[in-house]
């Protein structure tokens, strides 16, 4: 039996961009999709709301069913579901928890106020298994891979991480036929910086003689070219972000740890940061 890749439809979206990348997931790993439709109505004075709920469900079932042949037809095999549920995020976790899918793929709506979080976040911080966001809007002409690591850990769980990064964006960039770029971003206080206590090309250097050894493993397991490996100073989503943009990445692979509580509100994590300055596809990965 295969693997499965969930993939959430969004009805209100015209051109299916995240169902379209997950028929590209699925056939380079293999897979089949699962994709589920959501809906949700107050029905607030509906006299019989049981009815009503399995007459919108079969409505909007059978439009996106009719669209999905047309969309998908010859390039994979998938299911279709319609699912009635006010919070996407936890239905997903619970789909996850039950049937532990490959991937979740769902398109990327990039806005969030400070104390509401819509379902691209909780799912980038509750899901359990990888979560790819598909951009509808990318940067003109953007095609490579990039890979984010941290060569700064020493922890066992974030080294496994960091493989896991490299292994699926190499698999990504040879099934579309791109460049492997790999990005690893020094974090720092800027405001050493700014008051001219640190120079970010030191950092740099320093770093670099450091990790040479470690450099050139990684370039050799794989076959990262010597310009496609970016190290630099930074903050480290401004970083990513940058360099995604230079070096026309049409999709960024980065490992994420979520937060819990007020935190996680006000700070999140890489990836969300990411996920809101970048014009590409991010793909979440979990330890």
């Amino acid at each position: 039996m295969k693997n499965s890749i969930l993939v959430i439809s969004d009805q209100q979206e015209q051109n299916y961009t995240a169902i379209k990348q997950a028929a590209e997931l699925a056939k380079a790993y293999d897979c089949d999709l699962h994709i589920v439709n959501f809906c949700y109505e107050y029905l607030r004075g509906v006299a019989d709301v049981e009815q009503a709920k399995t007459q919108i469900v079969q409505r909007l079932h059978e439009l996106n069913a009719h669209k999905l042949v047309n969309t998908l037809q010859g390039l994979c095999d998938y299911e279709f579901e319609t699912i009635w549920a006010k919070n996407i995020a936890v239905w997903v976790n619970e789909y996850v928890a039950q049937f532990n899918p490959f991937m979740v793929v769902k398109t990327g709506h990039r806005s969030e106020a400070l104390l509401y979080t819509p379902s691209d976040w909780h799912l980038l911080r509750e899901v359990k298994a990888p979560v790819m966001i598909a951009c509808d809007h990318k940067w003109h002409k953007a095609r490579h891979v990039l890979a984010c690591i941290d060569l700064d850990t020493e922890l066992e769980e974030k080294k496994r991480l960091n493989k896991k990064v490299l292994e699926n964006a190499s698999i990504m960039a040879k099934y579309i036929g791109a460049e492997l770029h790999a990005v690893y971003a020094i974090g720092y206080p800027s405001i050493l910086a700014t008051v001219g206590l640190l120079d970010k090309k030191e950092i740099v250097a320093e770093r670099q003689l450091e990790l040479a050894d470690r450099l050139t493993l990684l370039r050799s397991n794989y076959d990262i070219k010597q310009e496609n490996l970016h190290i630099k100073a930074g903050d480290i989503s401004k970083v990513i972000t940058s360099v995604a943009a230079d070096c026309k990445a049409s999709m960024v692979v980065v490992g994420t740890v979520g937060r819990t509580g007020l935190e996680q509100k006000l700070i999140g994590n890489t990836a969300e940061r990411i996920m809101h300055l970048c014009k590409t596809d991010l793909l979440a990965l979990k330890p």
